[in-house]
């Protein structure tokens, strides 16, 4: 069978798969209900209208969530299970264009020699994005990609994000010759993202502005049609963010989730995001730090001459591993950051404060603190100062701390760390294309696919509550 027969038959079984499982999933209490009754009673624009002046600015993702609820529920299945497919052929993608050899110096970042990626299909490696949903946590991935609203919201608008980054991969890494066609499906994408969740919109919009920049400095002059995909990412996001109904939606979200939100110091807002923060790295994002960890030891091992700080970094990542995983053994000494906030479906009528936490808290806090500092320079030493990379790792922070300034820290729940788990997931493909050997590559495929897999079967009640 040929590499193309290949490749167009594992992921037809993907989306196959994808299918039977979504089949199982109807619609749920809530919001679900909320959107099927008012897409049902009201016209598009009607309906696009009274969302924008009363409530949210994400047209974009109203407008899906309009037509999928406007549709029988296997419209929502078919479309579903298609950008289940989409978006991790989409980081595979990027992660091929983007992948350097991590071998130079600081003053030549941005001329790096290509990784070499074959043609031809390897299963392997295909199967690594797809293990990335079965390292999220069953309630990141259920949010995020099962339930019905919050996959159009989500899985969908940053699918489009992904596919619109896919012209910019190619100017700024020159993995290929631009075509400016591309912009008919890049620009309509980065409309779509920037306009329906603010994570994707701001990581994509800081992105493209990058990218114009690099590229004005480097090539001298401004690429246009970057420029003009760039231009419309941010009018979208103006359009957004100018909604009158944003207003209105927040004071309502206080009153709702958090009254003490608008009464707090700066110190206390700090706090308690800072907590929230980290403890969804030591918690909900650990396995694909743990991924970037590992990916980075085979790449130290793998050097002919080793220094004895390359050892010691080593060191530092294999410890750092194995401590995120005790909570699977039941020992959560490292990622108690002591939030007892309760159930998130409800108010949060007091909030966590600093002088409640105990030293194991405070020892937790400090730990993870360490290990988001060390994973930076970590990738910085293993990547060979790759700017992209460390900008990506970056931005999988950034993505959650722009939590920040909504009254939903806590309600929102899991699904606000799928952007992050999705960067993270881009960062461990990107830097194993970077490794020599096909073994080690495959052997950290396979190992990954393993993870995810046991994260599975760990959580396998939490998902079974998704299909029930």
């Amino acid at each position: 069978m040929k590499d193309t027969q290949k490749r167009i038959l594992f992921w037809t079984l993907m989306f196959i798969g994808a299918l039977l499982v979504l089949s199982k999933v109807g619609y749920s209490d809530g919001d679900d209900v909320f959107f099927y009754q008012y897409s049902r009673e009201m016209g598009f624009f009607e309906y696009l209208s009274w969302r924008y002046e009363t409530w949210v600015g994400r047209m974009s993702g109203e407008a899906m969530v309009y037509l999928v609820f406007r549709h029988n529920l296997w419209f929502w299945r078919i479309v579903n299970a298609m950008m289940l497919v989409l978006l991790p052929i989409g980081i595979l993608k990027l992660s091929k264009k983007a992948a350097r050899l991590p071998e130079g110096g600081i003053t030549q970042w941005y001329r790096k020699t290509a990784v070499t990626c074959s043609d031809s299909f390897e299963l392997p490696l295909s199967a690594m994005p797809v293990a990335g949903y079965f390292l999220m946590t069953a309630t990141t991935f259920g949010y995020a990609a099962v339930w019905v609203n919050g996959s159009v919201f989500y899985t969908w608008s940053f699918t489009c994000g992904i596919w619109a980054m896919m012209p910019l991969a190619d100017i700024v890494f020159d993995t290929g010759k631009f075509n400016r066609w591309q912009l008919c499906y890049s620009i309509p994408c980065a409309v779509i993202a920037s306009m329906s969740i603010e994570q994707m919109g701001a990581v994509l919009l800081t992105f493209e502005a990058l990218g114009v920049l690099f590229l004005l400095w480097k090539n001298k002059r401004v690429s246009w049609e970057m420029l003009l995909q760039t231009v419309v990412t941010f009018v979208a996001f103006v359009i957004l963010f100018s909604a009158p109904g944003n207003d209105l939606r927040v004071a309502s979200e206080i009153i709702n989730w958090m009254p003490e939100y608008e009464t707090m110091s700066l110190g206390e807002h700090l706090f308690i995001t800072v907590q929230w923060l980290i403890s969804s790295f030591a918690n909900e994002n650990k396995l694909f730090l743990c991924g970037i960890w590992v990916v980075g030891i085979l790449l130290l091992l793998q050097q002919k001459k080793k220094k004895k700080s390359d050892m010691l970094w080593i060191a530092f990542a294999g410890i750092f591993t194995v401590a995120a995983c005790l909570p699977f053994a039941g020992i959560t000494v490292l990622s108690d950051m002591g939030m007892n906030i309760g159930d998130i479906m409800f108010t949060v009528e007091q909030v966590p404060v600093a002088a409640d936490l105990t030293v194991k808290n405070i020892i937790a806090l400090f730990w993870w603190s360490g290990a988001l500092i060390f994973t930076f320079f970590y990738l910085w030493k293993i990547s060979g100062f790759q700017v992209p990379l460390l900008l990506t790792y970056l931005a999988g922070i950034a993505s959650e701390a722009i939590l920040y300034c909504s009254p939903t820290m806590y309600a929102s729940g899991a699904r606000v760390y799928y952007l992050t788990d999705l960067l993270y997931l881009f960062l461990m493909i990107t830097l194993s294309l970077e490794l020599r050997h096909k073994k080690w590559r495959n052997g950290y495929y396979i190992g990954t696919v393993c993870a995810g897999i046991f994260q599975f079967v760990f959580q396998f009640n939490t998902f079974a509550i998704w299909l029930r």
